[in-house]
């Protein structure tokens, strides 16, 4: 359980488990209620929440926009909170989802789970973080304390870290999107009951072609396949335009390494509900093949940023091998959605 802290007039809660992508868990919001959940006690599995939210079965694409807006949690679905109120009731704990009103009534309700030993899941703050983890404050909440995956980019946070690594940062709420509080734990819903839900939220989210202006699920990774062989978003010679499509890619490329979490999820659900064979067996195969084909594509343009890959991003030749890539995956998700659907028929017998 947490140990909170006071110096002076910092107040922190020891040793939350930082977030960082260096770790693999490219999902922020997944990540920090991993960390939090640590906090009370809970040994939660990454996978857990990546299946349970939908994160690990989704993909959102603005067409001919390269959004990089397309990843954010709270854009799987038409419902914002729909991921967060999935994952954290398959946890199994109460909560408050915070919009942002005042500096005094955010700043309290922060203060107050920090002072419990609680922290708070929070969007933006230091960054265009998608989530952070707020572990302490100083100053009677003037200043935040926690982990973000920007903290370390100069451009979005160029505050020296507290002694403890902990970001801290001033001025937070004009960068706060909303924030996630956690409260006390409850019942939840038997393991399969978690599961059953989960298994159809994912064959929604792949299955369902558009939200709104947005293209999601096999849809999208359709077209965006399309868009990666089309030579009229790549003008040759035009660095500039060639970078932001290579960070829009990049973008694309997170939401199916997030895509490599659902092999793990399925075997787990195996694990405990056995009667889910064969048919969660075959998806979860299908799975397998999507890690593996996902992890080839670092081979034609990565996702890491490198002058390799950003040169790579500029080749047709490298585009259409990328494009045959998501094309496979797109596939192999067709293929494990059959065998999802056959199970939840089969349930309902």
């Amino acid at each position: 359980m947490s140990i909170v802290k006071t110096e002076s007039k910092k107040v922190y809660i020891e040793g939350v488990r930082r977030i960082s992508w260096d770790t693999g868990e490219m999902c922020e919001f997944a990540s920090a209620l991993v960390s939090a959940m640590m906090c009370l006690g809970e040994n939660l599995p990454y996978p857990y929440v990546m299946g349970t939210s939908g994160v690990a079965f989704r993909f959102t694409l603005n067409p001919g926009a390269w959004d990089f807006g397309n990843y954010g949690i709270r854009n799987i679905s038409a419902d914002a909170y729909a991921p967060i109120r999935r994952a954290i009731d398959a946890v199994g704990y109460a909560y408050t989802l915070g919009e942002k009103t005042t500096w005094q009534d955010d700043a309290t309700n922060i203060t107050a789970s920090i002072d419990k030993g609680i922290p708070v899941l929070a969007y933006g703050v230091v960054g265009p973080s998608d989530c952070c983890i707020i572990a302490g404050y100083d100053e009677q909440g003037k200043v935040l304390l926690g982990w973000s995956t920007y903290q370390d980019i100069p451009d979005d946070h160029n505050i020296p870290h507290d002694v403890t690594g902990y970001f801290r940062k001033p001025g937070w709420h004009d960068n706060l999107g909303g924030y996630i509080l956690i409260g006390d734990k409850k019942e939840r819903p038997p393991l399969q009951t978690i599961y059953a839900d989960a298994l159809k939220w994912a064959v929604y989210l792949m299955k369902t072609p558009s939200m709104g202006d947005k293209l999601t699920g096999l849809e999208a990774l359709k077209i965006w396949a399309e868009e990666m062989t089309q030579e009229k978003y790549f003008p040759d010679g035009d660095e500039e335009t060639l970078g932001w499509r290579y960070v829009s890619a990049a973008v694309n490329m997170t939401m199916l390494r997030d895509h490599c979490s659902a092999e793990a999820f399925l075997r787990q659900v195996l694990e405990d509900v056995p009667d889910f064979q064969p048919e969660l067996s075959l998806a979860a195969e299908c799975y397998g093949d999507v890690k593996r084909i996902r992890n080839g594509m670092d081979a034609i343009i990565g996702d890491n940023f490198s002058e390799q890959a950003m040169r790579a991003i500029a080749i047709p030749e490298m585009r259409r091998a990328h494009a045959d890539a998501i094309l496979q995956i797109r596939d192999k998700e067709q293929e494990a959605v059959t065998h999802i659907e056959q199970l939840i028929e089969r349930m309902v017998k």
